[in-house]
């Protein structure tokens, strides 16, 4: 770690730690939870009202919560039914 980056390249670093952090959550999830509970975090963010939710402004928050729908949905749907 004695490397120095520029800010920019320690935001990606940033970015890419929570990805494998939030990647190994998914991984223990998706053995010790049932079915129900992985269907509900899903589901939870898809219930957020954009059309009055402070998110909807920002569209960088905005983006955020469509890509972890996104990847709940990806790691917890079987491959049978993805689509």
């Amino acid at each position: 770690m004695s490397q120095n980056l520029s800010a920019d390249q320690e935001l990606v670093s940033d970015v890419v730690a929570c990805q494998l952090v939030i990647k190994q959550i998914l991984d223990v999830l998706d053995v010790i939870t049932p079915t129900e509970v992985r269907e509900k975090m899903s589901t939870q963010l898809k219930n957020i009202d954009f059309t009055s939710h402070p998110a909807a402004a920002d569209p960088v928050t905005l983006r955020a919560i469509q890509k972890a729908i996104a990847l709940i949905e990806l790691k917890f749907t079987p491959q049978g039914e993805s689509h």
